[in-house]
């Protein structure tokens, strides 16, 4: 395919490509890199396709596009690639559309490279193997040009159509409509605008890493191992049997204590943690699990070690990591630290972390969705809801309810409203270290949905929905569609999908305050309903603040009836003391 562009590689021809582009409200970017460089920046208004070849123009190339990007939106796709390279030069646009994650947010594509959404929206075949031809030669050819134009063509034509299908989706949320994304690109679902904003957070998030202490990683790595290998060597000469091994492990509890695990499809005796996990009460299997539980924990020590540059970790976040809109994050993953492992990620001299958390935020958007008369109420005043199921089902005033009595009203609160069943309400309440019967398990769960009776409505529609459609499908608080095909998963999604939105409109919201009172703080971890800011030491009670009064904010927003409760902590170590 024959395509139309000017190639730029001197700064007299950049006066044109300012006249061409200085009234467009924004410009679709693409980037090609070689190294840690950026090579070429394609720029395509409504008609026109530039390549700026920043070998050639180098420093005025950079002024000039930190100066042109400084006040316009750009349209990309997977543009947290292309935005890490830019802020690296100190370029930031003005706002963000990323047809990638466009593309998610529909749902309607198991793919969703560029390649996938030119065949499925454009009915055309891009060939994607110049990508990984030489971009740092000295002269590039016609053919790798052509490449990096169309790319740009290509994201321009798969726009229009992207957005006018994500401004079909119900949802409005008037305070967002006031925002830059929204003005900018026309786009009206708050979802959509949350994301596209989030784009540019997540770079940064991606650039700024974590900070780890060696010392004290080195020293929970020794003192693990320590522990381990004698543990090993204790199960050893006990049992006479390596607890890594499987094989050994399925004789051992099968012939020697006569537990009765099942096979797996090969014929060997299954002995992995969910299988094991339904004997934790036995000695040997608790054993067994704790000396697993110290493999997984060295392994992850030895992973965030590996990881180190400098003092610190980059981690790689997925923007939507889950059908939900949860992040994911990998190499290494930071979003499952155990709590005695996160004294390892200590602030940079002269620095602190701010760490703020939601509080019961499951529930509290579990009661708005639903409609939960009698949990919507007990949060609107204020009350601890845990202490609060223990006092009705127990029958005594809040005040009186014992350590063990809230504990079990957490398990049952947060099991239930998802509905498992009395079986799974006995394996769930162990996590939170207590022991039920059956027979009161059935009993509680018949009690708490005869109190709060609108879980028991909600269940039934969504089983009703999935026998009738074989899918349930609906929106979360803010306007994210899902499709499930199961009734955990839909129950679930709207839900968590909620909270993701939720913590990612804080962010923005957070950045917002910050960047008003010219104050540097870094958001350096997410982790589902919790964020962790590094800043100066003295600017650390104003940034708490900032966070504090954001996270707030995004609650309103979100949650029209429920008051939002956010914790926030300030230490020197990503932990709370």
């Amino acid at each position: 395919m024959s395509i139309k562009f000017s190639y730029i590689t001197s700064g007299e021809k950049l006066l044109r490509v300012y006249e061409h582009l200085k009234d467009e409200k924004f410009l679709f970017l693409d980037t090609e890199v070689s190294g840690d460089r950026i090579r070429l920046v394609q720029l395509g208004g409504r008609e026109d396709i530039f390549i700026l070849d920043l070998f050639d123009l180098r420093e005025e190339g950079i002024l000039f596009l930190k100066d042109l990007l400084k006040s316009k939106g750009i349209v990309g796709h997977n543009l947290k690639f292309d935005l890490k390279y830019l802020y690296s030069y100190g370029i930031e646009p003005y706002a963000v559309f990323d047809t990638m994650i466009a593309s998610q947010l529909l749902g309607d594509a198991d793919r969703h490279s560029l390649q996938k959404l030119a065949m499925k929206y454009l009915g055309q075949v891009l060939d994607k193997s110049l990508q990984a031809s030489n971009w740092g030669q000295p002269f590039l050819g016609k053919e790798q040009l052509e490449y990096a134009a169309l790319d740009v063509k290509v994201v321009r034509d798969l726009f229009h159509i992207l957005l006018e299908r994500l401004n079909q989706l119900p949802y409005r949320e008037e305070t967002l409509l006031k925002t830059r994304t929204s003005k900018t690109f026309e786009l009206f679902n708050p979802v959509a605008i949350v994301e596209m904003a989030f784009v540019q957070e997540t770079a940064k998030l991606e650039l700024n890493g974590i900070p780890v202490d060696r010392e004290e990683l080195e020293k929970k790595l020794k003192e693990q191992e320590k522990t381990m290998q004698r543990k090993v060597m204790d199960f050893l000469s006990k049992h006479r049997a390596d607890p890594m091994s499987p094989k050994q492990i399925g004789e051992l509890l099968t012939k020697k204590f006569g537990l009765e695990l099942p096979k797996t499809e090969k014929g060997n005796i299954s002995t992995d943690d969910k299988v094991l996990s339904e004997y934790a009460n036995h000695p040997v299997v608790s054993e067994l699990l704790e000396i697993r539980g110290m493999k997984k924990t060295i392994e992850k020590l030895q992973e965030i070690r590996d990881s180190l540059k400098g003092n610190r970790i980059y981690p790689e976040f997925k923007q939507i990591g889950a059908v939900t809109g949860r992040m994911a994050s990998q190499n290494p993953n930071v979003q499952n630290i155990p709590r005695n492992l996160r004294s390892i990620f200590k602030a940079e001299e002269g620095n602190l972390f701010v760490i703020a958390d939601f509080s019961q935020i499951e529930l509290r958007i579990a009661s708005e969705y639903v409609g939960e008369e009698r949990m919507l109420q007990a949060f609107m005043q204020g009350k601890d809801l845990h202490k609060y199921t223990a006092s009705v089902f127990w029958g005594k005033p809040e005040e009186e309810v014992t350590k063990e009595e809230r504990q079990l009203a957490k398990a049952v609160n947060f099991g239930l409203i998802y509905g498992i069943s009395a079986k799974g309400l006995v394996e769930y309440a162990k996590t939170y270290g207590v022991e039920l019967s059956l027979d009161m398990a059935q009993k509680i769960r018949e009690n708490f949905f005869e109190y709060y009776t609108a879980y028991r409505a909600w269940h039934e529609r969504v089983k009703r929905e999935l026998k009738e459609f074989k899918e349930s499908r609906g929106y979360t608080l803010l306007g994210r569609p899902y499709v499930a095909h199961t009734f955990p998963d839909a129950v679930n999604y709207p839900i968590q999908g909620s909270g993701a939105d939720l913590l990612k409109l804080s962010v923005l919201m957070f950045d917002a305050e910050t960047k008003r009172e010219g104050i540097r703080a870094k958001v350096v971890n997410l982790v589902h309903d919790e964020i962790v800011v590094e800043c100066e030491e003295s600017k650390a009670e104003r940034v708490a603040e900032l966070l504090h009064k954001a996270m707030k904010h995004a609650g309103r927003i979100v949650l029209k009836k429920v008051p939002v409760e956010v914790e926030v902590a300030i230490n020197k170590r990503w932990e709370k003391e």
